[in-house]
């Protein structure tokens, strides 16, 4: 009997583990919206989570090892997104369209969710935040390249994979600087951003000026 068992209870302690770290993101996702990233402390996760301190720091050594799970989760749900809308596109026309879906979908929770603000503000301090964001946008922008390149026979797959981590970096930007700029201003960035994707797409099937 002890065999059969004990892979129950490991399966159940896995289980209570992965719910103990999604309350801990919760909390400590819920702490940023309302205070900003700066003035959250690992004792004040530990409370909302309803957790003693020790046994947050079996989970987590530091506030910077919880933000970079809080980045990787929200960089999954952005990756996502795109895979979305562009899986599956045959054209340039219609990979076009998709990525201009794409930007309204993730300039829409751009706007909506303030946690991302929050924790681009924390990105921009921890230098081992900066490289896990462009690795992911490095990531993002070899799978847009590899779904393109049959659409721009001839193209320099350097130089897409260059066009595309920029549109991806740029995307953020806007979103942000749509939230920061007055009316009505804020409201053409979103129009300016993706004509200015759509005509770095097209310039790629043009000669290289030099």
């Amino acid at each position: 009997m002890t065999e059969v068992k004990a892979p129950r209870r490991r399966r159940a302690t896995q289980t209570r583990s992965k719910a103990t770290v999604q309350r801990i993101l919760d909390a400590a996702t819920d702490l940023i919206v309302e205070r900003g990233a700066q003035g959250v402390t690992m004792s004040e996760i530990a409370k909302r989570a309803d957790l003693v301190i020790g046994s947050l720091y079996q989970y987590f050594a530091d506030r910077s090892a919880i933000c970079r799970a809080i980045l990787i989760r929200h960089q999954a749900e952005a990756r996502t997104l795109l895979h979305h809308y562009v899986a599956g596109v045959q054209t340039l026309e219609a990979l076009t369209e998709a990525l201009s879906l794409s930007f309204d979908a993730y300039f829409e929770l751009l706007q909506k969710d303030r946690l991302i603000i929050g924790l681009w503000a924390i990105v921009q301090t921890d230098p081992e935040l900066q490289a896990l964001d462009l690795e992911d946008s490095l990531q993002n922008a070899r799978y847009l390249a590899g779904v393109a390149a049959p659409m721009l026979p001839g193209v320099d797959l350097n130089r897409l994979v260059a066009t595309c981590v920029m549109l991806i970096q740029f995307s953020l930007y806007a979103g942000r600087l749509a939230r920061d700029v007055p009316d009505p201003i804020a409201g053409e960035i979103p129009a300016t951003y993706k004509a200015m994707f759509l005509d770095s797409l097209a310039s790629l099937q043009r000669p290289r000026q030099t």
